[in-house]
């Protein structure tokens, strides 16, 4: 589950992830995949420009995976919940 509000007039972010690794990237893959369709209907050439720059941030180069300390939020609760899930053989 993937929770992203942001305030651009606050610059306040509230942020929560919780699932396997898999869980979250197909969920980021369906966020991803829905914005890139909803503005393709309005504006091909601009869905393009979306794909590519996604494109683009995603390369192992990018700053994107630089790693960083999270430091606690000075107000609420800083929740980081990866689980791993056992697979299932589905013989």
């Amino acid at each position: 589950m993937i929770r992203y509000i942001y305030d651009p007039e606050s610059g306040a972010m509230e942020t929560t992830a919780s699932g396997t690794a898999t869980d979250i990237a197909a969920e980021l893959g369906l966020l991803i995949g829905t914005s890139y369709n909803l503005i393709r209907s309005r504006n091909p050439q601009e869905a393009e420009n979306l794909r590519m720059r996604l494109m683009a941030v995603m390369l192992p180069g990018s700053p994107i995976w630089d790693r960083q300390d999270v430091p606690d939020p000075s107000v609420g609760i800083k929740i980081v919940q990866v689980t791993r899930r056992k697979e299932q053989n589905h013989e």
